[in-house]
């Protein structure tokens, strides 16, 4: 879009220098390009809002800060209990099989009326309940009996996966 409004502008431009009324008008309508794109910016961003029923959440790895949710379970309703929190989060003990950074949580979050078992996507928060792990998935895992989907951030999940070592993660109410 913004290609075809550099194009007009230079077409008015060409088309003819000594008129003011058309360099306004193509002025504006480069202006008004801009405000439609924003407009698509702001529907993009509501793409990625809380739904009903869903807790918004701030997440801060060192100078990251996304944005995220975790979901209407009653596990993860447990979880916004215990925010703020900082969390330190390393690797998986299964390696790179697992892609995932993880903490254990103590103590687990208590499972009544939660389904146990799923497939965390890469943007997922996620529990498994048999260790107690809490973890940030930046990639594909495959369905696991004991998995539940807690969430979800926003970003780039590599945030995640660029980390070595232990390191600190916060996470809280967003505004």
């Amino acid at each position: 879009m913004i290609k075809n409004c550099t194009r007009a502008a230079r077409f008015l431009h060409v088309a003819s220098k000594s008129s003011i009324m058309l360099r306004i008008a193509g002025m504006l309508a480069v202006a008004s390009a801009f405000a439609v794109s924003g407009v698509a910016m702001a529907q993009n961003a509501e793409a990625s809002a809380v739904s009903e029923g869903e807790t918004p959440i701030r997440i801060t790895v060192g100078d990251v800060v996304m944005t995220g949710r975790f979901n209407s379970t009653t596990m993860a309703r447990r979880m916004v209990e215990r925010l703020p929190v900082t969390l330190t989060f390393g690797n998986h003990s299964g390696g790179d099989d697992y892609p995932t950074k993880v903490t254990h949580l103590e103590p687990s979050l208590p499972t009544e009326g939660t389904k146990l078992g799923g497939a965390p996507d890469s943007g997922d928060i996620a529990h498994y309940v048999p260790n107690g792990n809490f973890g940030f998935y930046y990639g594909k895992l495959q369905y696991w009996p004991g998995v539940v989907t807690l969430g979800s951030f926003d970003g780039d999940p590599n945030v995640f996966a660029r980390q070595t070592g232990p390191f600190e993660v916060k996470i809280e109410l967003a505004d």
